[in-house]
């Protein structure tokens, strides 16, 4: 009888523990963030003074440009590490070259914007702007990209900022990499490291511009 309460009692207690205690996930790290003006251009419609007035528009140019790692590191981190996803974050690592905690999964995204609908004032920008991010998952342990999806993301600034231009990008990405997340494509990824549905890039496509480098330092974009 005292047998069976303890085997009872390791069962209540197995059934409390969440899944996650039992078998430890993969770690995600972010790789790189690539804006692609180049392969969809487009044109910024801005207004100008506080009033937005007299719009026109603006052809951005067309390149793929490798963005500020620690910007969007921070971005990534700020918005997954809160939960339960384990995120290793090199941003304010001083010696992240000599550590040895990595990511077991990298995250990579070229984003391209599909809509620039701005105001720029003296007292800074305000407005919206759309992009689209094609998110790469590399697993370091198999060497391969386990899963490819894109999402959009909307960043809008109803009051003008100094730096608003960042801002809604910043905004529109973390958008974006949210939808990832309510998909529920990040936990899948590190639960198992793989998907069914993975999808390889075509050719020609904008994650041909490998994406998946180690994490590194960059100049930040101008």
């Amino acid at each position: 009888m005292k047998f069976s309460q303890c085997a009872l009692a390791g069962a209540l207690v197995a059934l409390a523990v969440p899944a996650s205690a039992h078998a430890e996930g993969k770690s995600l790290q972010l790789a790189k963030v690539v804006l692609d003006t180049e392969t969809a251009p487009i044109e910024a419609r801005v207004k100008g003074g506080t009033l937005c007035v007299f719009p026109s528009n603006i052809e951005l140019p067309k390149e793929k440009k490798t963005q500020d790692f620690e910007r969007y590191d921070r971005l990534v981190s700020d918005a997954l590490g809160t939960g339960e996803v384990a995120v290793v974050s090199d941003s304010d690592d001083l010696f992240a070259a000599e550590s040895d905690d990595k990511g077991d999964i990298l995250l990579g995204a070229v984003m391209a914007p599909t809509a620039i609908n701005i105001c720029s004032s003296v007292n800074g920008f305000k407005g919206t702007i759309d992009i689209k991010v094609q998110w790469q998952f590399y697993d370091r342990g198999s060497a391969k990209v386990v899963e490819t999806l894109t999402t959009e993301g909307s960043g809008t600034l109803a009051k003008f900022s100094n730096s608003g231009f960042e801002e809604m990008w910043d905004a529109a990405f973390v958008d974006a990499l949210r939808k990832v997340q309510q998909a529920g494509v990040i936990d899948r990824v590190l639960a198992t490291g793989a998907t069914v549905d993975s999808v390889e890039p075509a050719a020609g496509d904008p994650t041909q511009a490998e994406v998946l480098d180690e994490p590194q330092d960059v100049a930040p974009a101008t």
